[in-house]
């Protein structure tokens, strides 16, 4: 398994309602908003609360096929970026 490279998603959209809700567990949610996402093949792993990277964590491995949408910032990196 390689090391996953994970990103903060401003947004996460999914087809249904898969992943337990950090506050209410027994209910699923299908759209959060700041979470922590990772791709491996065809999935999609989501920590829903985001907390310390050094410690525990729930994670969520969801197929790419029930990902509606997923949006994140990168800083645009130096010397990369085009104005068109």
């Amino acid at each position: 398994m390689s090391k996953l490279e994970w990103r903060t998603a401003i947004t996460l959209e999914l087809a249904e309602r898969l992943i337990p809700d950090p506050r209410a567990t027994h209910n699923k949610l299908a759209s959060f908003s700041n979470v922590e996402v990772a791709v491996e093949g065809g999935f999609l792993h989501v920590v829903p609360a985001p907390g310390n990277r050094g410690g525990e964590r729930d994670v969520y491995i969801v197929p790419a096929s029930m990902v509606r949408s997923v949006a994140y910032r990168e800083a645009p990196r130096s010397g990369n970026m085009h104005a068109s």
